[in-house]
């Protein structure tokens, strides 16, 4: 018994310390991630059009933990953040009617408590990966980011994504997928005016996807001062401001369009954009994506107003990872 107990103790340990190092190198990432934001440039207007929900498609649930219909928990708090819990030691998982009363309140007792509970959850997890339950690497979110700047010439293009946004219904996934393509078809006609690009994509667990997809919104949302167009969806109009450019001697220079997009797992891969040609299929490999892929899209332009500018040097301020085209 002391061998065993001595067996699991080093296991436990080696697994807190994975662990460890694993949370570890999550939130330095994050930290390291955090570089990307961006002050606004002053006095500036974007647009902003989407919608769409991260929550997990209802599953019958017949080795569920909750014995129905399985739903995660609102997003926003990681694994720790309420979503997924054991349920109490006094009758779950073959713990009979709670701890042994042979424990006492000792360092060996508090140390085999450790170990049961660490076990117990342990377990927990494995069962609901192995059910499939959205904790599993089979249950992964894809997000793309493809971002074009053009030659702020494409006056026809703004005013494009201004009628887009407004008619667009953000409110169901057939909505969605037609203000995507109606968006990267709306770039796809005005490659003379393509200037920069950048495109990008992540695979990741359906629990830590809508916390990212938020966080590169935000990053694009911090570039400009003012939201003169919002549609969003949940049943709201669109909201929409008046523009008064700070700076009126200023002569605009750019448009900056981005394109978020959380798709389910088995999608097209985005590839790397280095010039027009890989810009065009790429355009084509996001646009493509139908209502029942797309799980939020997202579309961001700066600026949104005609009045407002973006000047080179704000261009190569705020948005210093792309590329030339």
């Amino acid at each position: 018994m002391t061998i065993d107990l001595k067996s699991l103790l080093r296991r436990t340990f080696a697994c807190s310390v994975a662990c460890a190092l694993a949370l570890s190198s999550v939130a330095l990432g994050e930290t390291l991630s955090g570089h990307d934001q961006a002050w606004a440039r002053g006095g500036s207007s974007g647009g902003r059009a989407g919608g769409g929900s991260f929550r997990s498609p209802s599953r019958s649930g017949g080795g569920s933990s909750g014995g129905g219909n399985y739903a995660p928990a609102p997003y926003g708090g990681g694994y720790g953040g309420g979503g997924y819990a054991p349920a109490p030691y006094g009758g779950g998982y073959g713990y009979g009617g709670g701890i042994p009363v042979f424990i006492g309140g000792g360092g060996l007792g508090t140390i085999v408590i450790l170990v049961v509970v660490v076990g117990g959850a342990m377990y927990f997890l494995r069962t609901v990966r192995s059910s499939g339950n959205g904790i599993g690497d089979s249950d992964k979110l894809e997000i793309f980011r493809l971002q074009v700047a053009l030659l702020a010439s494409a006056k026809q293009l703004q005013r494009d994504l201004t009628r887009i946004a407004m008619e667009s219904d953000t409110d169901t996934p057939a909505g969605l997928a037609r203000l995507n393509q109606e968006v990267t078809l709306a770039l796809l006609r005005n490659p003379e005016f393509w200037t920069y690009a950048k495109s990008g994509q992540q695979s990741l667990p359906r629990l830590q996807a809508e916390s990212q997809f938020n966080r590169l919104a935000l990053t694009e949302r911090t570039k400009y001062t003012e939201e003169t167009l919002s549609k969003l969806g949940d049943g709201k109009p669109a909201i929409v401001k008046s523009f008064s450019a700070d700076n009126p001697d200023e002569t605009a220079e750019y448009i900056v369009v981005t394109l978020l997009v959380a798709t389910e797992s088995g999608v097209p891969s985005l590839s790397e954009v280095r010039n027009a040609d890989e810009l065009r299929q790429a355009l084509a490999t996001v646009g493509s994506l139908s209502g029942e892929q797309i799980v939020a899209l997202e579309v961001i332009w700066t600026p949104q107003a005609e009045s407002d500018t973006l000047t080179s040097e704000e261009l190569l301020t705020q948005y210093t990872d792309l590329v030339r085209i």
